[in-house]
């Protein structure tokens, strides 16, 4: 009985002295940045882009050439000669979380798709209806 008395006393004195135990920050913190497209955000995506979409139906590999410039507050694309008869009709241009994306209406299909254009220096890589890898360059 003396002890469970004597187990019970420390066991009552171990806990009741974790009250005053304070912890203290250590100095991590975590800073939330947000990000933000800047103008110079915007200046790696525009340009001349030579492009090739890999194992589309019916069709295999696909070559366009398409320039990206800034209208005014706006992004805009538009294919370059030989690039016309895609089939494509281009509905918007935007940047998102440092990434390209091209809206598009495919009017065989009668669809609305986009592209997603990664751009890393001169090499570009992404995908087409996040299904049909593609890959090229760009000039500025």
């Amino acid at each position: 009985m003396k002890n469970k008395i004597l187990l019970l006393a420390l066991i009552l004195t171990f806990s009741s002295c974790g009250i005053f135990i304070s912890v203290t920050d250590t100095g991590s913190t975590v800073n939330q940045v947000k990000v933000e497209t800047s103008k110079d955000g915007i200046t790696k995506f525009l340009g001349k882009y030579e492009i090739t979409v890999f194992n589309l139906p019916e069709v295999g590999e696909m070559n366009l050439s398409m320039n990206v410039f800034n209208n005014g507050d706006e992004l805009k694309t538009e294919f370059l000669e030989g690039s016309e008869d895609t089939g494509f009709e281009i509905l918007k241009t935007e940047i998102e979380e440092d990434i390209l994306y091209i809206d598009i209406y495919v009017e065989s299909y009668g669809v609305n798709v986009n592209f997603e254009i990664y751009v890393d220096g001169n090499t570009v890589t992404g995908y087409l209806a996040d299904m049909f890898e593609l890959e090229g360059t760009i000039t500025y």
